[in-house]
């Protein structure tokens, strides 16, 4: 697990955890059902992957499985969390 991916679960558990996305659901994807993502939020049938390789089968096993699919890098999380935040928040309340 490199340094970024480190930063970027535990700065997407806070703002789920602090911010408007709460209510939606998010978690860990072992807690909501969803165990090949990293966060997922089963109200919105949306999983977040983290870091994801291009040839990651993960992403086509969620969508396989009628999940909508959300693949961010660490890095991107780590320089600009604002933006992920505002887009996190826009794509659930576009999904609920």
């Amino acid at each position: 697990m490199t340094n970024d991916h480190a930063l970027a679960r535990r700065l997407l558990a806070d703002m789920f955890l602090y911010y408007r996305l709460r209510p939606h659901g998010f978690a860990e994807g072992v807690s909501v059902g969803c165990p090949k993502a990293d966060f997922a939020s089963a109200p919105l049938r949306l999983a977040i992957v983290l870091d994801a390789a291009p040839d990651d089968p993960r992403t086509d096993e969620l969508i396989d499985t009628g999940w909508r699919v959300l693949a961010l890098s660490g890095a991107q999380i780590r320089d600009d969390p604002g933006s992920i935040r505002q887009t996190l928040l826009d794509t659930a309340q576009a999904l609920a």
